[in-house]
């Protein structure tokens, strides 16, 4: 934000109207430029058609609805709109996700106007111990979410085709590691954001400024939830920091839900493994809509989470405490 990059955002809402969406047409009118930097990641193309749930037309419906609102954050270097897996349910079931774009952090990131910047070097070479480069960008992106927060106000007044399409009185935000830190933050601060989807979320990154926080938040952990099983997979002093601000998050949040899903790795809940051919990623795309469309719909029809309410959950879905081990 401090260099005035431009922030993009995608808008995906219902419709019954269109022509299909291939995965490369996200990225119009940079889907040559987009495909070279893909393939030399070795992604194969075809795996970039998640879903064929997504049509794209010039307009919407002229019997447009209004909609409750998700915001999306996505994690480090993943390309705003590598989430379809997750964006393609959540939409049919009645809601607009708006995805924000980190620019120069992520891996490209592709505007109408048909240019384009990669990530850049500096971030690229981020080292994870330099914890204060890491919370540079946590704040970055915390005021992201509020600066897009405010454009959708204007959209809804005054734009010829999106004028009255989004329910600002209900929205959510999901984010996804260190977008899920990123909404954390700006939930505590930004009351306009009802609910709060983390996805493994970065913890070891989450600012311990001893707010308590009521905003309902639903937390979805990688199946290595503890400090033991994230001690083998990542450097020990991060596993240690992420515990403790798992702990530091679970008494510090007053009005949440504290899930792992079994089978899930940390970029499970993006597109990304599908992208190379891991199709694990698939069931926990179906758990984790399942979860946040149940948590949401409980806080938007009651204002509030119930403390008492138990969420009806699939069973690859199991609650856990703050040490993230099962209860």
């Amino acid at each position: 934000m401090e260099h005035n990059p431009r922030l993009a955002i995608s808008i995906f809402y219902p419709s019954s109207e269109g022509s299909p969406l291939r995965g490369l047409d996200l990225y119009a009118p940079c889907q040559m430029e987009v495909a070279a930097i893909l393939r030399e990641m070795g992604v194969n193309l075809e795996n970039l058609n998640v879903t064929d749930n997504l049509t794209t037309s010039d307009k919407t419906d002229e019997n447009k609805g209004t909609w409750p609102v998700i915001l999306l954050s996505p994690g480090f270097g993943v390309e705003r709109d590598m989430y379809l897996g997750i964006i393609s349910n959540l939409v049919p079931k009645g809601y607009i996700i708006v995805t924000i774009s980190a620019p120069h952090e992520s891996v490209f990131t592709v505007y109408p106007d048909g240019s384009y910047i990669k990530q850049g070097k500096e971030m690229a070479e981020l080292k994870s111990s330099d914890y204060s480069g890491w919370h540079r960008l946590l704040e970055s992106r915390s005021r992201s979410v509020t600066v897009v927060m405010e454009y959708l106000e204007t959209l809804n007044q005054s734009d010829p085709e999106l004028e009255g399409l989004f329910d600002l009185k209900n929205v959510a935000a999901v984010g996804h590691s260190l977008g899920g830190a990123a909404v954390l933050e700006a939930a505590k601060l930004e009351n306009r954001i009802k609910a709060a989807i983390l996805l493994d979320p970065s913890f070891h990154l989450i600012c311990l400024d001893d707010i308590t926080s009521s905003v309902p938040v639903l937390l979805l952990r990688q199946e290595a939830s503890t400090y033991g099983a994230m001690a083998a997979v990542m450097n020990e002093k991060i596993a240690y920091d992420y515990i403790d601000g798992q702990r530091n998050a679970y008494k510090a949040l007053t009005n949440a839900r504290f899930y792992r899903v079994n089978g899930a790795q940390h970029m499970s809940f993006s597109d990304v493994p599908l992208h190379y051919g891991d199709l694990h990623a698939g069931p926990v795309h179906t758990v984790s809509v399942e979860a946040t469309t149940a948590f949401i719909e409980a806080v938007f029809q009651s204002g509030h989470l119930p403390a008492t309410m138990p969420l009806q959950l699939s069973e690859t879905v199991v609650q856990i405490n703050s040490e993230g081990d099962p209860i």
